[in-house]
């Protein structure tokens, strides 16, 4: 029995202290295994794994806000798009002196003004929720959070060809799961990033302009 306990302990002790770089790498590996479309054909090509600290960016909370006004804003673009529409048929019967030209005019009147009204209510709400954004980034400082790992790698798409993928993960301190994720290249993600960097942005600019106001005041 000792000889059996002498053999499995160094052996224990090995699978046991795995590397932060190995721990990562398998973790990877998982999320790979469940997302890729060709899993086999997945290749590590390159990992850096830094210090990762919270940022107004992979908050949960304000990243939830921003998808939220990025997607009404999508529907406000929808939305003016229809509007002019309307209004490009509205000014072709405007000066129509048939009944059926201006029914049309009408129609296409009533019909632009029923948009700009759905504007501006989703408007209201892209704007109450970019109110939300800046309120939560106010005084927000950032933390050491875990590990930021940068890791490119390749894989097959759909069509059967190689393709190159850069992915940002941060995983947390013990290094036992993946609390975010995000495809730097992704155009959507791109989006909100933007909204959100508007949103903290635009209130650093009123801050700086009630200073200027505050300070003029006093003379």
């Amino acid at each position: 029995m000792r000889k059996i306990l002498f053999i499995l302990l160094p052996t224990f002790l090995l699978v046991g202290c795995k590397s932060r770089e190995e721990k990562v790498a398998e973790l990877i590996k998982q999320e790979m295994f469940k997302t890729l479309y060709d899993f086999e054909s997945y290749e590590p090509v390159e990992t850096k794994i830094d210090s990762a600290f919270t940022s107004i960016y992979t908050d949960s909370v304000i990243k939830s806000y921003a998808y939220i006004a990025r997607s009404f804003l999508d529907d406000v673009q929808e939305g003016l798009d229809k509007v002019k529409d309307a209004q490009r048929t509205a000014e072709i019967w405007r000066d129509s002196y048939s009944s059926y030209g201006r029914g049309k005019y009408e129609e296409a009147y009533n019909e632009m003004r029923e948009h700009l009204d759905e504007v501006k209510s989703k408007m209201s709400i892209v704007n109450g929720y970019t109110d939300s954004i800046r309120n939560a980034s106010v005084g927000f400082k950032p933390e050491f959070c875990g590990w930021r790992v940068k890791h490119r790698f390749r894989c097959k798409t759909k069509g059967g060809n190689f393709d190159l993928g850069d992915y940002i993960y941060i995983v947390d301190k013990r290094v036992t799961k993946i609390i975010y994720k995000e495809d730097p290249d992704d155009e959507y993600t791109k989006k909100v990033n933007g909204l959100i960097e508007e949103a903290v942005s635009s209130k650093n600019e009123q801050e700086e302009t009630d200073s200027v106001s505050g300070a003029t005041s006093n003379i």
